[in-house]
Order: structure tokens, then C-alpha cells, then sequence
């Protein structure tokens, strides 16, 4: 697909990237509409660096999983021998084949889309018709096409990702030379600097389907106003819990042109705050947390797909990839300390965790797909934002950066 122009006027957004005493929310039909999504991935997913899962997840050469991006862009994340982690399509080049789909599938499930999966192994054979790749990508078996003339096997190879890894996140980008990310995220690094995530064990990532925009979830996961509100009945929230949701907007750094990176720290009203209703942690604290490190929380968005919460004893990873204009897929997953994971009852407190997280969502959801019907309603509004809407106004800040300069190209 060439450069296309946005179908939305450009002025129409420009009043969301105001400062937040004066922004309003982004045009609805930045969340519903078909055209706009099209542009929106070219501008924005088509440029940026997607968060795929984290380097754990494939700890020895061989070791591979696969994800869909986009919700068309099946690929695999795979260590190859000399222990560098490569992203590629999964798209055989022969026959466009889905190279990791299963070779049958019982009938009822026949037509559903290839499932994900990970293992290990020393190449990926295609089942349709054997063309078999190495870890790198590079085809090495091309049964019978030694006979067609002109046909040269080492010319031909998996397409490959650009790929990096941050804090032991793997990224990719469908951009040709895509900005480095790393030093896009400084003061990510100096903020998560005593948490060591990059160390961290991650769990397996569970699969959430979305039925709405994934700006409904980016906003949602940070959004300081609603916490207050719709989870009152989760929280016993204290002044300092209230002016923590006011004033965390002072530590979120003003975006800078090019930046990657929204977030911020705040402090709690309780040391080492838990994510459930008791409000206590269930693990052990982060070992190389100081002090006042487990007083706060630290709420990250690496822009456009990973989601970040840093609490005093583990790290809530979501990684969300939009799949059309009304729907999105997130990867949660939990990071813990490997000392952490060793504990006895290490996979019952994991649960235990993992329901106090889901309270919330089962708050946090219906409220999502509600916010997306009304997205569609003509009475939808462009409304002012809250001095606690703080991420709003700065996401729109960085996606109108990115729409620009799409919208430029497409002129």
C-alpha cells in the first residue's frame, strides 16, 4: 500500500493535543472508522516498534513462538544459533502458506485462523509442500525445484523484522530503518532502573481478545480519573492515593519530537501497595527496590504497543496489537524475580494475583466496549478533558506527530 492521506481533517484533531486544561478528546471516528484505521496503521504501526513478548520466552537456540501483528502479520520470534533473537514472517514464499500452522486440524476446527504456538526446534518446515527454512530465515530445502531452471535457493529467504530488545522486551518493525529504540527511552531506563526487569521471569502470556479500538485500552490502562471512580469499590483509596492522581501528571515528562515514551512514577498510600482487594502484595518485595521505591508505582507506555505497571513486588506487561478499527489483541503477562518463582506456593499466589488484576478488569472491560458503542453514536463528543486526563492529551500529542507526517507523505 502506498502513502494514503487521512480521511479525518487533521484540524479536527489538533484541539486533542493541547495542553490538558485546554485539550479535548480525539475525534470518534478515530475509533470507529474503517479509513481512519487503514491510515492509522500505515502512519503509526506500519513505522514504530511492536512489542512481541520478552526474551525469556525464548531462553536457547532453537526456541521460538509465533504472534500475529496487526491481525494479519503472522510471525515468528525465534533464537537462532549464535543466541540473537530474530522476528520473521512466517509466510513461506512459495505458496504464501502459514509455515507454523499445523499440518490437520480436527474437523471443527478446520476453519479457524492457524493457532499460535512455541517449542523448539532446529529449522521450520512448511507443511504444505516442505520448503524448510533455517533459524535465520534462509531456505535450505525447496523439494523438486532443482529441476525448474534459473531457480536459486539462496536467494530466497523468510522476510525478516527489524528487531530489538529493551529491558528484555523483543521488539520488531516493519519500518526498512526504523529510529533505534533504546535511546528513545532514557528516562524509562532510569525510572525501572532499580526494578531490574530485565532480569525479571516473565509468565506465559495470556490472550485477550479486545472488541474495541486499542486506544480505548491505552487510555483506559493509563488514565488517572476513572481509578478514583470506578474502582472505589475495589480500593480504599487515601489523600495521598488523591493527590497522587492529581499531581502524577507532574511526573510525567513533557513529550519531546521523536519520543516513544509516556509515563510517569507516583506514591501510594500503603508501602508495597498490592493489586487486590486486601491492597497487600502477595510476593516477596523486589529485592533491589529501595525504600521509597516500594511507596510508588510506575506506569509506562512504550508507544504504540506496551503497557507497563511496576508495583513493589512484580511488573504487569500488556502488549496490545490493533486488529481492525473496533477490535485490538492484547499479551498479558507478570514479571516476577526468579527467586520469586521458586517459592512452594509460588502458582497458587500466582492465581491469587492474578484474580486480585482481573477485579479490576472486570470492571475495566465493560466499561471498554461501552466506550466503544458510544464511540459510534452520532451524539458522540469530543469532550474537555479533566486535569487528570493527563495521558490523553499526550497521547494524542504523539499520535498527531505521527498523522502529520504520514498525512505529508500521502499529499
Amino acid at each position: 500500500m502506498g502513502p494514503i492521506r487521512s480521511p479525518i481533517p487533521l484540524e479536527e484533531m489538533e484541539p486533542a493535543a493541547r495542553p490538558v486544561s485546554e485539550a479535548v478528546g480525539l475525534p470518534p471516528a478515530c475509533y470507529t472508522d474503517a479509513g481512519f484505521y487503514a491510515f492509522e496503521k500505515a502512519a503509526v504501526f506500519d513505522t514504530e516498534w511492536l512489542c512481541v513478548g520478552r526474551s525469556s520466552q525464548v531462553p536457547e537456540p532453537g526456541d521460538y513462538f509465533t504472534a500475529t501483528l496487526l491481525g494479519t502479520e503472522p510471525v515468528i520470534v525465534v533464537r537462532n544459533r549464535d543466541g540473537r533473537i530474530n522476528v520473521m514472517s512466517s509466510i513461506c514464499q512459495h505458496r504464501a502458506m502459514c509455515i507454523t500452522a499445523p499440518a490437520e486440524r480436527p474437523k471443527d476446527e478446520w476453519f479457524d485462523p492457524p493457532p499460535e504456538c512455541s517449542g523448539s526446534t532446529r529449522n521450520f518446515r512448511c507443511p504444505y509442500h516442505w520448503w524448510t527454512y533455517d533459524l535465520d530465515g534462509r531456505l535450505i530445502g525447496a523439494p523438486e525445484m532443482h529441476q525448474r531452471p534459473g531457480f536459486v535457493r539462496s536467494e530466497i529467504s523468510l522476510p525478516q523484522l527489524a528487531t530489538e530488545e529493551w529491558q528484555g522486551f523483543v521488539f520488531c518493525s516493519f519500518a526498512t530503518d526504523p529510529l533505534p529504540l533504546g535511546p528513545r527511552l532514557g528516562a524509562f531506563d532510569e525510572m525501572l532502573a532499580n526494578y531490574c526487569i530485565d532480569e525479571m521471569v516473565t509468565t506465559e502470556p495470556e490472550m485477550l481478545p479486545m472488541p474495541f479500538n486499542w486506544k480505548v485500552f491505552a487510555e483506559n490502562f493509563m488514565d488517572a480519573y476513572h481509578s478514583l471512580r470506578l474502582h472505589a469499590s475495589l480500593y480504599d483509596f487515601t489523600e495521598a492515593d488523591t493527590s497522587n492522581e492529581t499531581l502524577l501528571a507532574g511526573t510525567f515528562p513533557p513529550l519531546e519530537p521523536g519520543s516513544i515514551g509516556i509515563g510517569g512514577r507516583g506514591r501510594t498510600g500503603f508501602k508495597d501497595r498490592g493489586m487486590n482487594p486486601t491492597q497487600a502484595t502477595l510476593f516477596p518485595p523486589i529485592p533491589t527496590l529501595d525504600e521509597d521505591d516500594r511507596w510508588n508505582v510506575v506506569y509506562l507506555y512504550v508507544a504504540p504497543s506496551l503497557l507497563i505497571g511496576a508495583y513493589s513486588d512484580s511488573v504487569k506487561w500488556l502488549a496490545v496489537q490493533p486488529v481492525s478499527a473496533g477490535e485490538s489483541l492484547g499479551r498479558l503477562g507478570y514479571l516476577f524475580p526468579e527467586p520469586t518463582t521458586k517459592l512452594k506456593l509460588f502458582d497458587q499466589l500466582l492465581e491469587q494475583h492474578k484474580r486480585g488484576v482481573e477485579l479490576f478488569y472486570d470492571q475495566d472491560m465493560p466499561v471498554a466496549v461501552a466506550s466503544q458503542r458510544g464511540m459510534g453514536s452520532r451524539f458522540a463528543p469530543q469532550g474537555p478533558l479533566s486535569g487528570q486526563d493527563f495521558f490523553r492529551s499526550q497521547l494524542a500529542e504523539w499520535l498527531l506527530e505521527r498523522y502529520r507526517a504520514a498525512d505529508a507523505a500521502g499529499a
